[in-house]
């Protein structure tokens, strides 16, 4: 399987989501990534990235600053990952979502995704960045919390 053969999926993934629009990027440190910007018909600027790095095995949503990466080995795997991360990037568009980050100065220590954070359907997706909380351990740098909110979006 080839990054063609990914991106020649994804109009059949997206039919799914017909409240949303999507559009293939590049990456500016890697080209070749398939990446899709997914943004809600009635928000267009709350916009997700799905990204799948050249290797196949990397897949990425990021949104709002947090990312959340799964992997895929074999190709018969692969297409269901991307449509995993396309319908999570889907929902985290529409909302109600929160998104909580956590920083000592410029590093980003730990972030949370939380999805219909009050609701029945929550989901959460929890990120640590060891390294640089360690480093802003050591250092006894402050770690800021930032919680941003995203109101649900009803087609």
């Amino acid at each position: 399987m080839q990054i063609s053969d990914l991106a020649d999926m994804v109009p059949e993934l997206m039919a799914k989501h017909p409240t949303h629009t999507w559009v293939r990027t590049s990456s500016k440190n890697f080209p070749a990534d398939l990446v899709l910007e997914i943004a809600p018909d009635l928000e267009p600027e709350r916009k997700a990235r799905v990204q799948v790095t050249t290797s196949l095995e990397v897949y990425f949503m990021d949104f709002a600053g947090h990312g959340v990466t799964d992997f895929a080995y074999e190709d018969e795997d692969r297409r269901e990952v991307l449509g995993d991360q396309i319908d999570l990037a889907a929902r985290v568009t529409l909302g109600p979502t929160r998104v909580i980050l956590e920083r000592a100065e410029d590093l980003l220590v730990r972030s949370t995704l939380i999805v219909d954070p009050d609701g029945p359907g929550r989901e959460e997706f929890v990120t640590s960045y060891t390294p640089a909380y360690l480093t802003a351990r050591l250092f006894r740098r402050e770690v800021v919390r930032e919680v941003l909110e995203f109101r649900g979006l009803h087609p």
